[in-house]
């Protein structure tokens, strides 16, 4: 071979792949366009009284496998539509807490768990609910705790956690919470950007969401992605035990505000993506327990005198996961808060303390739940309108099911790195 062969071919290598790549990614760039970040939340604010969003601003989400979703904030900064001040004497109020699970990232509004369980309470209720939903990407930690604060502030009949492993990855407890600067600070070196720049292109994003919203390839290829996993395996690993250690600090001072308020606190567990796949798909876990963590977590809720709700108990057998949740971003969508609604529904009628036990009729079915559960009974039948209308429409068309075509193994190493 000669010298110029050695600088010549991989040349030609490369030339070829950036011809394929980079018209490709601006293709999908333009049909699959994202932006992530809500405009109305300063994210480099790192104070714990910043834990809303700018009061009365609208903006819009998207990530490249949703649907534009406008978020609108009131006049305190939440998101939702409607008055956050003083409670009504002769009504119910809800106030929930959390990141932007609770929030209902990627969810439309009147699809988001806050909007259906406040139409699902008034159904049933003599006298009118109102949702305060003080939820918001990033509260973790001290934000956590100071949104409990304020969510008491506005006298709710119940406060609502809502939890998730992601949120316990994310280390969110206020005695182990770092300032997000030192930490950004401490991990941009080359092989975190080098991650950021792969994960970031279209061409990537898009090849994964094909494999990845089938559970017989996500699964397995969650499970062997190290540690993120070994929240399913027993015994707990030493890292989930300390960030389950982190939530009992966090439950524990919940706990207090909203002991000190009498109120009652609900803590409402939403599973993971996997978990929700082998709960509904058993034959995906064999070798796993994807009821550890909750049953963890109900010991550790229970023994602060709160009440704790499962939503994974409630979803229904053989429902891919990705009727649930996105595929790649990991939020679950609109036909997930169907569920997490009904499930803090009947998680709140069923605290002693609460008012909606004596207020509210518990047999009768609200809207939602009459609309959501028709004669045929399948998942499909279930899913929000707008959901179930675009897979007719697949149907009608004929459309074909797209293959990825970078092989499953190699997709799960890239992943693993």
């Amino acid at each position: 071979m000669r010298k110029l062969d050695i600088f010549l071919l991989p040349a030609i290598v490369i030339a070829t792949a950036l011809a394929v790549v980079v018209p490709t990614e601006f293709a999908l760039r333009k049909i699959f366009p994202a932006n992530e970040f809500d405009q109305c939340v300063d994210y480099s604010d790192t104070r714990p009284e910043s834990f809303h969003a700018k009061p009365n601003c609208v903006s819009r989400i998207k990530v490249p496998e949703s649907p534009w979703v406008e978020i609108k904030h009131n006049a305190c900064g939440f998101r939702q539509e409607g008055d956050c001040g003083p409670k009504r004497p002769d009504s119910l109020r809800v106030a929930i807490v959390g990141s932007s699970l609770s929030a209902g990232y990627l969810v439309p509004q009147n699809e988001t768990m806050s909007v259906r369980v406040q139409q699902t309470l008034a159904r049933s209720c003599r006298i009118p609910v109102d949702v305060q939903n003080l939820g918001a990407e990033g509260n973790l930690g001290s934000r956590l705790y100071a949104s409990a604060a304020a969510a008491v502030n506005l006298t709710p009949d119940v406060l609502v956690y809502v939890i998730s492993p992601t949120d316990l990855q994310l280390s969110n407890s206020l005695s182990q919470s770092e300032n997000l600067e030192q930490t950004a600070k401490r991990q941009t070196n080359l092989m975190r950007e080098m991650k950021v720049a792969v994960s970031s292109l279209r061409v990537f994003y898009m090849e994964s969401y094909l494999l990845l919203r089938n559970d017989d390839n996500y699964v397995p290829i969650y499970l062997k992605s190290g540690h993120n996993a070994d929240f399913m395996r027993k015994p707990l690993s030493e890292e989930w035990q300390t960030k389950l250690l982190n939530l009992d600090d966090d439950v524990n001072r919940l706990s207090g505000i909203a002991r000190r308020a009498n109120v009652p606190l609900l803590v409402l567990y939403v599973p993971q993506r996997a978990e929700a796949a082998i709960h509904a798909t058993p034959r995906l876990g064999h070798d796993v327990d994807g009821e550890l963590l909750p049953r963890t977590i109900e010991q550790l809720v229970l023994a602060h005198g709160a009440y704790f709700a499962n939503v994974t108990k409630d979803i229904p057998a053989g429902t891919p996961s990705s009727a649930l949740f996105y595929a790649m971003n990991g939020h679950i969508n609109g036909a997930g808060n169907l569920i997490m609604a009904n499930t803090l529904k009947d998680g709140i009628m069923q605290i002693p303390s609460a008012r909606f036990g004596t207020e509210c009729n518990q047999g009768q079915p609200s809207a939602i739940e009459a609309a959501s559960a028709p004669a045929s009974g399948k998942f499909q039948d279930r899913l929000p309108q707008s959901e179930a209308r675009r897979r007719r429409h697949c149907r009608r068309k004929r459309l074909p099911l797209l293959k990825p075509y970078l092989p499953p193994y190699l997709l799960a190493m890239v992943l693993s790195w």
